[in-house]
């Protein structure tokens, strides 16, 4: 095996990937079952009282839904992460460019652990600087770690395709560089309806609004991350054989 290190990271990169997109499954459920709770709840304005009291059970039994996919979603994405994190670090001992993959998801931690901390210091402290400041923050650093991870993948398979042509397997090479330029179309387009997303309140029709934003980016992202399950795949072949 000429890339040992190379072959053991994809591997756990690809092993990651699978959870990840399981993850990514349980997340358009989340998606659904949220979009079904607000219609309900908006239905409940308009309706009579016994009508509103059994939509009102039925919204609550689908936030009940949501809270559950989205914590099996949760378990799945910190672990699929974690093995991209180790993978990544073992394959840079043979291809330079996943050392670029390894510093932005160091990034992308601190773009989200910012994220987390100004939206949980919102919570606590709304008029804190005005309250916008901290809500404009979160935004940022939120969508600077969605960035990261574009970026992230981007450098990965260039990774892969240095690799390919270190080996001479010109096939994954040009396959590396024509699913590149699929992937990033779809992930910008994913990112593009996740931010969108979050320029809706989540309130009444903007609530509905940003659920059909965020479940049209969970399976943008979904779609993707398919193409790249099977690159990765083709990828471990390659340098377990070479």
């Amino acid at each position: 095996m000429k890339f040992p290190n190379a072959y053991s990271g994809v591997k756990k990169i690809f092993t990651g990937e699978i959870l990840s997109i399981i993850g990514i499954a349980l997340l358009i459920i989340t998606a659904v079952l949220a979009l079904v709770a607000a219609a309900a709840g908006i239905a409940t304005e308009t309706a009579d009282a016994q009508t509103a009291s059994a939509l009102s059970a039925v919204a609550g039994g689908f936030l009940i839904g949501t809270v559950v996919f989205g914590a099996g979603c949760a378990v799945l994405m910190i672990i699929s992460f974690i093995l991209q994190i180790v993978g990544v670090s073992k394959a840079s001992k043979d291809e330079p460019k996943f050392k670029t993959a390894f510093f932005l998801i160091m990034v992308g931690i601190i773009s989200t652990s910012v994220s987390i901390l100004t939206e949980t210091a919102s919570s606590f402290f709304p008029s804190l600087f005005g309250g916008n400041v901290l809500a404009m923050l979160e935004v940022f650093f939120s969508n600077l770690a969605r960035i990261v991870t574009i970026l992230v993948t981007y450098y990965i398979i260039e990774g892969i395709t240095s690799l390919a042509d270190r080996i001479g397997n010109e096939k994954i090479s040009k396959q590396g560089k024509t699913i590149l330029n699929l992937i990033l179309l779809f992930l910008v387009f994913s990112l593009i309806a996740a931010i969108t997303s979050d320029v809706f309140h989540h309130n009444g029709t903007n609530a509905i609004i940003a659920s059909v934003l965020s479940l049209a980016a969970a399976i943008i992202e979904f779609v993707a991350y398919i193409i790249y399950l099977v690159f990765l795949g083709k990828a471990k072949k390659m340098l377990k054989e070479a």
